[in-house]
């Protein structure tokens, strides 16, 4: 198969997630939401915060990441739980073997099964057998819909097994064990991984806002007692510097939750893809946090003035 452009990616992930829309319609959509958003957050900061800030950069950039990384992430979704059926499959495809069938039987037997997404995939890969392709293009076909790596290598060693004239029944029982075994791996990852990934949360989005909170709350009110004794132009200038040291605490907040979300999905996934969930929810949480720690402290430390 060629290799694709990131459009044509994207296109197939959109069709593979059968989201009924094209890519163009997609994108355009989450651009529209995205300017939605971005213009009703602003509005929102102009009334209750008062003051510069980045929170319609950083809800747009969170809505923009969520509608554009959809797709890749119902696709992600789909080859998990195929990934999931895949060893018990191979596991009846070599008891039908076994007991006498042909490769075309053993593959329906997987259509015909309640398999989810994996059945409806095979029974493609059946249709195309039945419109003329040999065996090797459909399944070859079959393998890179399914964009997996386990399932793509899966697929090598069966149809090199079908040309070799090896035992495939034998072999296949062999794959689905490994199968299994590679799943259970992956399963085993997230589970021994748990405290590494809260800590993450906890951290990123939550403990760093609240710190970060607390020290605009902190110059905010020194920036408050000290320009009590400035000139009109004196005062000024100061506003302007405070707005700027407030701008660059998000900005570096924006940063940190960033970083916070890449090391999430390597720790979690062992990959960054997945990261595209883990940022806009960080950065919505710590917007929050940040903005509550800012007005309570704040609050507290101009009351006891």
């Amino acid at each position: 198969m060629e290799k694709q452009n990131i459009f044509e990616k994207y296109s197939s992930w959109i069709e593979f997630s059968q989201m009924h829309y094209n890519a163009v319609t997609w994108i355009t959509l989450s651009v529209i939401i995205t300017i939605l958003v971005g213009f009703s957050s602003w509005i929102l900061s102009f009334v209750l915060v008062r003051e510069a800030t980045l929170i319609p950069f950083a809800f747009s950039a969170a809505v923009l990441i969520v509608m554009v990384g959809l797709p890749y992430l119902k696709k992600e979704g789909i080859v998990n739980s195929i990934e999931k059926n895949f060893s018990d499959a191979l596991k009846q495809m070599a008891d039908t073997l076994k007991a006498g069938d042909t490769y075309e039987s053993a593959l329906r037997e997987i259509a015909n099964s309640d398999y989810g997404r994996l059945s409806e995939e095979m029974d493609l890969a059946l249709r195309r057998l039945e419109e003329g392709e040999n065996l090797e293009t459909a399944l070859g076909v079959f393998a890179d819909r399914i964009d997996s790596r386990l399932i793509k290598r899966t697929i090598v060693i069966l149809l090199d097994s079908i040309k070799s004239g090896a035992s495939l029944s034998d072999i296949l029982e062999e794959i689905a064990e490994d199968v299994r075994d590679l799943y259970r791996i992956k399963e085993e990852r997230k589970s021994n991984t748990t405290m590494q990934f809260m800590f993450m949360v906890a951290s990123g989005g939550i403990i760093a806002p609240l710190i970060f909170g607390e020290v605009n709350s902190v110059m905010s009110v020194f920036s408050m007692i000290t320009t009590q004794a400035l000139s009109e132009a004196q005062m000024l200038a100061a506003a302007q510097t405070s707005n700027f040291m407030f701008m660059l605490v998000e900005a570096y907040l924006i940063i940190e939750v960033i970083g916070s979300g890449l090391m999430m999905s390597i720790i979690r996934e062992g990959k960054v893809n997945k990261s595209i969930i883990y940022i806009p929810v960080l950065l919505l949480l710590a917007f929050i946090v940040y903005y509550l720690s800012k007005y309570i402290i704040g609050g507290a430390l101009l009351g006891s003035l």
